[in-house]
């Protein structure tokens, strides 16, 4: 084999008697590079978007969350909070209620969800750093207060600099003699907006679980127990022994369990797209196939003086193989090279970002190692493959 690829590195390298071939076989290395380096940055830019959005998610979604298999509501007693607490992977735990109210705020109405939370909620969702008017607080100096994501607070037209409360309503099941006694309403003062992702900003109002209690007139029942894990411990392993010590009326779901269509989706689009873009590949690869077509009708008397010199037509196949090969090789490494470099510069220097006004963010970029070695393979092994195809041609020079 040493043979073969010095023959083929020489007729890589040395000048050709037709200078078009050399251009030709060097177009065919850039192709391959750009088609590299666009796969590279792409699949970067990729990760990036997923790991953008998974964080958003984990801004507010716990690490575990617990809610009842049967019902909407669990009796905290049932939940064995004390015991929970022992355990010392958890960090923090979190009550809450939920419940579809109706907000009113001057003369604008909109259907919301209420989430009751209890005080240390800011601990496990982090939401602080997601404010972008006023402050997160649910209570302070005997006020009720209460935070809104960014789209019902615009939708309901919320000022958090003026001393005007938010009225929220829910169907008195109780019902009563007068007509206003049909609902039940609570008016805490909204102090701050989040920003999260859509389906949290147009949704949620967050107030004091007491409050949200009281308004629902529950006692002790809570919709769902939040858990924080530390950092040094493992979900999985924290998940089977919370589910242990609940039993089986109880569902107990990670992260990624709580929003599984959408982190398979992601996932899944990452590879739906590298799937595509193997079709570039697949025409830039055949680049190589002219490249290789024209070499082999240009060296045809090379083949036929190596054959007279005892190589048999199994070896001049070879030098010819591992000629489109080196070429796809070299072209996919300088490719990698190149979009290794654009990712970095985007990392380094924010070139590139979105958004709109004041806010606007880095797009981001997240390299991962596993994806090279894809790209390599991909790009190799399609290369490998298509140059079987001009190589074939070979087997009618005999003499």
């Amino acid at each position: 084999m040493k043979f073969q690829l010095f023959i083929a590195l020489r007729y890589l390298f040395a000048k050709k008697s037709n200078n078009i071939i050399n251009w030709i076989t060097w177009i065919s290395v850039v192709v391959v590079s750009i088609v590299s380096a666009a796969l590279i940055i792409i699949l970067s830019a990729m990760n990036g978007l997923s790991a953008s959005v998974m964080n958003l998610y984990s801004d507010f979604d716990p690490d575990l969350k617990v809610t009842a298999i049967h019902g909407k509501r669990m009796h905290t007693p049932e939940l064995q909070l004390d015991s929970l607490a022992k355990f010392p992977e958890i960090k923090t735990i979190v009550q809450s209620v939920e419940e579809t109210v109706l907000l009113k705020y001057r003369e604008h109405q909109e259907v919301a969800t209420l989430k009751g939370v209890s005080d240390n909620f800011s601990e496990l969702a982090k939401i602080e750093n997601s404010m972008v008017d006023g402050y997160y607080a649910t209570y302070g100096n005997g006020i009720e207060m209460c935070v809104l994501g960014s789209e019902l607070a615009l939708k309901l037209g919320i000022n958090v600099n003026l001393y005007e409360p938010v009225n929220i309503y829910v169907p008195n099941l109780f019902g009563g003699a007068m007509p206003g006694d049909f609902f039940k309403v609570v008016s805490p003062k909204p102090v701050g907006v989040f920003d999260i992702t859509t389906d949290f900003n147009s949704k949620y109002i967050l107030v004091r679980q007491q409050l949200a209690a009281q308004l629902l007139s529950i006692e002790n029942e809570i919709s769902t127990l939040e858990l924080q894990v530390k950092s040094n411990a493992n979900v999985e392993i924290v998940q089977e022994k919370v589910k242990a010590l609940l039993g089986p009326d109880f569902a107990v779901k990670t992260r990624f369990e709580q929003n599984e269509f959408l982190f398979r989706s992601i996932n899944a689009e990452k590879w739906i797209s590298l799937l595509i873009l193997s079709l570039v590949v697949v025409l830039a690869v055949f680049n190589v196939v002219g490249s290789m077509t024209i070499l082999i009708l240009d060296k045809d008397k090379d083949i036929f003086v190596l054959q007279s010199m005892g190589a048999t037509l199994k070896t001049i196949k070879a030098i010819f193989w591992l000629e489109g090969s080196i070429i796809s090789l070299v072209g996919s490494l300088i490719g990698l090279g190149i979009g290794l470099a654009g990712c970095y510069f985007q990392m380094a220097t924010c070139y590139f970002g979105y958004g709109a006004g004041s806010r606007i963010d880095c797009f981001p970029v997240i390299i991962n190692w596993q994806d090279l070695f894809i790209v390599l393979a991909m790009v190799n092994g399609i290369a490998i493959l298509t140059t079987l195809i001009p190589v074939r041609r070979i087997k009618g020079i005999s003499s």
